[in-house]
């Protein structure tokens, strides 16, 4: 009567967009879930602006924060099945971005977070991890925002060269850390940014 995504990978990648297509084709779909929690990576990212100035969190403040969505998504559930429900569309879908993946690759021990993926292997919790080839790299990580974001993107690096590879390394360390994980990951390359293709694929692959 549960069944979640959560939707991993490095930014312009398209975690927002697929985030925004399942939404919204899920929606649209007969015999499913009438009851969605979605949850972007602004309320579960490690980087956040307090009041204009980027400040990232602690391990601990990181933790507490994720442990307070799944608390959530428990307790809905908990609710739920207790009325006894049997018919999929009183279930509940829910929809997490940024999340676990997220945190092993920005905190070195992992402890806490295998706490938190066995709770969300019990939530029946499917992760996605998107990514880039190489070749897709400069036109979408570095040219497909403004120049604002070019600037930001280019602040540590001294050539465009650089700042892919650099993508590129960041991209494996996600992608170890999705197979360091309890919960099974199905990694999608995003280069033809077919948003809706890879939302339907996403929402058959866990039924």
């Amino acid at each position: 009567m549960i069944r979640g995504v959560i939707i991993e990978g490095l930014s312009t990648a398209g975690k927002t967009s697929v985030f925004s297509a399942i939404k919204r084709i899920h929606s649209q779909t007969h015999n499913v879930e009438r009851t969605i929690i979605a949850i972007s990576e602004h309320y579960s990212q490690v980087l956040h602006s307090y009041h204009g100035v980027l400040r990232p969190m602690d391990k601990d403040e990181h933790i507490q924060l994720l442990n307070r969505h799944v608390d959530y998504l428990e307790q809905q559930y908990n609710w739920i099945d207790s009325l006894g429900h049997t018919k999929s569309s009183n279930g509940l879908f829910y929809l997490l971005e940024r999340f676990h993946v997220n945190h092993r690759a920005a905190f070195k021990d992992s402890t806490e977070i295998e706490m938190l993926e066995k709770r969300l292997s019990k939530l029946n919790a499917h992760c996605v991890l998107l990514t880039l080839s190489q070749d897709a790299v400069e036109p979408r990580f570095i040219e497909s925002r403004s120049e604002a974001w070019k600037s930001y993107v280019m602040e540590n690096h001294s050539t465009v060269t650089e700042a892919c590879q650099k993508f590129l390394d960041d991209q494996e360390k996600l992608r170890m850390c999705a197979k360091q994980s309890l919960i099974p990951t199905l990694e999608i390359n995003t280069d033809e940014a077919d948003w809706d293709s890879y939302a339907k694929r996403i929402l058959m692959e866990i039924n």
